[in-house]
């Protein structure tokens, strides 16, 4: 999966299961809230193309949902190695 973020992409590590990013997050001092494990369970799930994607989707489950919370969200999956950051790079349209 790839995601979106600023300007760079974010690869999801498919062989992690729910379960064990939950005990990650507890490891690290971090709550598991309704929210985060909404958007767990929507990034698992899915193949997106932006954190936006991501957000929009959640959105649909939780209207409450704030975009900083996924950003949140994305930046402790990234440091429990559970995402990978990749910065892409690509050239302009050719003008006509």
């Amino acid at each position: 999966m790839v995601i979106g973020f600023s300007g760079m992409e974010v690869r999801r590590a498919d062989m992690w299961q729910k379960e064990q990013v939950i005990q990650e997050f507890q490891k690290r001092g971090k709550r598991i809230t309704g929210q985060r494990e909404m958007l767990l369970d929507v990034i698992l799930e899915g193949n997106w193309s932006s954190c936006k994607d991501v957000y929009y989707e959640a959105r649909k489950r939780d209207p409450k949902l704030g975009m900083a919370t996924v950003y949140r969200t994305v930046n402790t999956l990234e440091e429990i190695g559970i995402l990978t950051r990749t910065y892409r790079y690509s050239l302009p349209p050719e003008e006509e």
